[in-house]
């Protein structure tokens, strides 16, 4: 300590209590600007881009740029099937009102809306070992959210239209190398994906209106996503625009939460399959009407 004129002491202690409490001070200063920065970022760009991003965007310090990266992701499409007709029997508020609500319920992080479709990509911006298996599992649920919907809706009485309380939609999932990252121009760009993996994807949505089912996934998919689900073999195709055949099956259900009928089904409908490939139709035409039944 420090004698004074005075006969005052003044001990370290005090200067050290207060080098401690400036310290302090100014760390939880930097805190709390930097959080109210990013809760900013977040509030203001949240409901455009994914919040990965965002967060990778605030700790890199570095505004986003064009260009992208390849790697393997799992690429999803959705669409309401026969769209067109529910603008025909709805008015445009009605239209609006319903798509809201819809999209609120089906919407996690997604790439964009087109329309009534949803497009999303699993394995980017950030990295995910199981992104087959999370795009799976988010198919099976949200045909279950749907279901919740149309139950929902029917119970509303006369609001809706008979086709409202039927509404469904079809999802194509695919794996594969895919390109994301930012596109577009200098001046306005999106966080997207690009490939050929991508367009089959599409392509698998399209066509499950062929096939009568809301749920078909490709064999790179299937395979990567492990043995958790229920499948059936659809076909072996060739979709437009492109030249090599792709095996494409349908998702029924989740094992673990699944009744035993579809267990049942999912058996006599690859004993089916097995049939037609050893050209024995007879016999494959009766397994498959069973499956119907």
């Amino acid at each position: 300590y420090y004698l004074l004129p005075q006969g005052y002491e003044i001990k370290l202690f005090f200067c050290l209590f207060s080098f401690i409490a400036c310290y302090s001070w100014n760390t939880f200063l930097h805190f709390y600007l930097a959080n109210k920065d990013k809760q900013f970022l977040k509030q203001a760009f949240g409901n455009y881009i994914s919040p990965e991003l965002i967060d990778e965007m605030y700790s890199t310090g570095e505004p986003p740029k064009l260009g992208g990266d390849s790697g393997v992701r799992t690429a999803y499409f959705t669409d309401i099937q026969s769209f067109s007709t529910f603008s025909e029997k709805l008015t445009a508020t009605q239209l609006v009102e319903l798509l809201n609500e819809y999209l609120t319920v089906m919407t996690g992080t997604l790439d964009k809306y087109e329309g009534d479709a949803i497009i999303a990509f699993f394995g980017a911006p950030m990295p995910l070992e199981d992104h087959a298996k999370r795009a799976c599992l988010v198919a099976h649920r949200m045909q279950e959210a749907l279901l919740k919907l149309r139950e929902k809706w029917v119970s509303e009485g006369d609001k809706w239209p008979e086709i409202v309380h039927e509404m469904r939609m079809r999802i194509g999932i695919n794996s594969g190398e895919i390109v994301t990252g930012n596109m577009g121009s200098a001046s306005r760009m999106n966080y997207t994906m690009m490939g050929d993996a991508v367009n089959l994807a599409a392509r698998l949505e399209e066509s499950a209106k062929q096939f009568g089912i809301f749920t078909q996934v490709a064999k790179e998919t299937k395979d990567l996503a492990g043995d958790e689900f229920i499948w059936r073999e659809l076909d072996t195709v060739r979709v437009m625009g492109k030249t090599v055949p792709v095996q494409s099956f349908e998702l029924i259900g989740i094992k673990e939460t699944s009744e035993e009928y579809l267990f049942d089904l999912a058996n006599k409908f690859d004993f089916g399959v097995k049939l037609y490939k050893e050209q024995k139709f007879t016999e494959a035409i009766d397994v498959f009407t069973d499956t119907l039944e």
